[in-house]
């Protein structure tokens, strides 16, 4: 009996663990590879990321997740967090555009980047059932993250990138937002 203790508190620590190391798992985004249509209730988003700059890592990504305007903070936690993420070489190179399929509603630049945002935190708008562009992400010299919003020269790359990406993309909707908060997941 006394072995059996100890094994059933081994195996519920393990579990407590492997729940932990689990943590962020359950993400309501999804990649589009090669762009898509929004569904009634869901929204499309698209970005492009660069390297510009020396990035001393494996690779380059930019994340840019779900945001609630009411409590100026992103949504989720470690068990849900809606985000997604557009990773590139981190070489110097051309702007690689990424399309996600998301829940309508706002999304920010991450906290969880690994590079600061250089100027104001903006939240942009993803209405159900449209195709929205965010801008391109330009990792710099100086080590920030500059956000180019033109979509105008930026749609030549974009349909290259995307071929079945809806034709009715739009410039999302900007507006000023407050700078969000980290979570901490720990077990």
């Amino acid at each position: 009996m006394s072995t059996t203790v100890p094994r059933l508190l081994r195996s519920a620590l393990l579990a407590c663990a492997a729940l932990a190391g689990a943590a962020c798992t359950l993400n309501a985004a999804r990649p589009l590879p090669a762009g898509g249509r929004p569904a009634a209730d869901r929204a499309v988003i698209v970005y492009g990321v660069q390297v510009a700059g020396h990035w001393p890592h494996a690779g380059y990504a930019v994340q840019v997740a779900h945001y609630d305007p009411g409590r100026q903070n992103i949504t989720g936690d470690c068990w849900r967090f809606t985000r997604t993420e557009g990773r590139v070489a981190p070489e110097p190179g051309a702007v690689a555009y990424f399309a996600f399929d998301v829940p309508p509603g706002h999304y920010v630049y991450s906290p969880f980047n690994g590079a600061p945002l250089a100027g104001p935190v903006i939240a942009f708008a993803a209405p159900a059932g449209r195709s929205v562009y965010i801008g391109h992400f330009t990792y710099g010299m100086d080590g920030q993250v500059s956000l180019d919003r033109a979509l105008g020269p930026a749609r030549d790359g974009i349909r290259r990138a995307l071929p079945g990406l809806d034709e009715g993309l739009a410039l999302a909707q900007a507006s000023p937002a407050a700078r969000p908060r980290p979570f901490l997941c720990t077990p």
